[in-house]
């Protein structure tokens, strides 16, 4: 069996640009689990799909499209969606949302829970999303909190999974190190809501900090990452409600035993939101797991790593696709 050849992230780039133009148009919406999401493709419709689902307060741009391209430039049809409250996507409205404090002294504490969803009910979105688009089972790549939406997936609707790919994930065992403190302040710092400037600030502070210091930070590039999401729409009330799904989510440890998607963890080594000890302990977990460790790569995924990382998920959903 041949395997597809490696490309460069800008020859994946020259190569895919005539197959997804019509992006250039905005996204696409689908209805799904009762809500609206917002959603882009790469590649052909003919590879086997590969959904991409994006974690906490984070909109679907942050998959750059140069790194959705080069995998779709590896035979996959990569799909990027906002999830439920951010983005495009639907938002829930409430006349008094959750406040950080409010979701960090339940975390503390560990006080009941009243959250309006949980990373389940999102994990119900993205097999609305699949149903949608008319795929029967998919590849599924989740970064952070979209890792543990990929887990629901995983534990609950296994026929659905073909692989799990799950990147700065964890278990979600409390017992895990915290994050750094650094890490934890632009976490719950939010910015003056209709402040442009404010929130572009606050934009390139958190992922300056979660970048951490062992690869460039992208300024340039981030900045106008921070413009379209501001353009798009913020929605500090929504990040707040994602969060409290997470808190009310709690540890998913023993249920990843019923795991039998083939899954690879992917982790920087210098995380400072989820702590790398989250990712032995997410492969211990889920049986037959492997561990693609990063040195130094932070919470962020920076481009000089883009190529390991889209050979390894290459290579891993492969297993399941063996005529690509």
């Amino acid at each position: 069996m041949a395997k597809l050849p490696r490309m460069s992230i800008d020859s994946a780039r020259a190569s895919s640009e005539q197959r997804d133009s019509a992006r250039d148009h905005g996204p696409s919406f689908v209805a799904a689990n009762g809500i609206r999401l917002g959603y882009d493709t790469f590649g052909s419709p003919a590879d086997p799909p590969l959904v991409l689902i994006m974690g906490l307060a984070t909109q679907m741009i942050m998959w750059d499209e140069d790194f959705c391209r080069a995998l779709a430039a590896r035979g996959r049809y990569v799909v990027r969606f906002d999830n439920r409250d951010i983005g495009v996507s639907s938002r829930l409205v409430e006349s008094r949302p959750p406040s950080m404090a409010d979701i960090l002294m339940t975390a503390v504490t560990r006080s009941p829970v009243r959250a309006r969803y949980t990373l389940l009910d999102m994990a119900k979105d993205t097999l609305g999303l699949f149903d949608a688009l008319g795929f029967r089972s998919a590849h599924v790549v989740g970064i952070s909190m979209g890792g543990a939406i990929g887990q629901e997936l995983a534990i609950h609707f296994p026929e659905r999974v073909r692989t799990l790919t799950a990147i700065m994930s964890s278990t979600g065992d409390p017992k895990l190190p915290p994050p750094t403190m650094p890490a934890m302040r632009v976490l719950f710092a939010r910015p003056k809501i209709g402040d442009r400037e404010s929130y572009l600030r606050h934009f390139l502070k958190t992922w300056r900090t979660l970048t951490g210091n062992r690869f460039p930070f992208d300024e340039q590039r981030t900045r106008r990452q921070g413009e379209i999401s501001y353009e798009r729409g913020p929605n500090p009330a929504g990040a707040a409600r994602q969060m409290l799904a997470i808190v009310a989510s709690g540890n998913r440890r023993d249920a990843l035993r019923l795991v039998k998607a083939p899954t690879l963890v992917i982790h920087g080594t210098n995380d400072p939101l989820v702590r790398f000890a989250a990712a032995p302990d997410l492969v211990r977990a889920i049986p037959g797991a492997k561990l693609l460790a990063i040195d130094g790569m932070g919470h962020t995924l920076p481009r000089p790593v883009w190529p390991q990382i889209v050979d390894a998920i290459a290579e891993h959903t492969r297993e399941r696709d063996p005529s690509s």
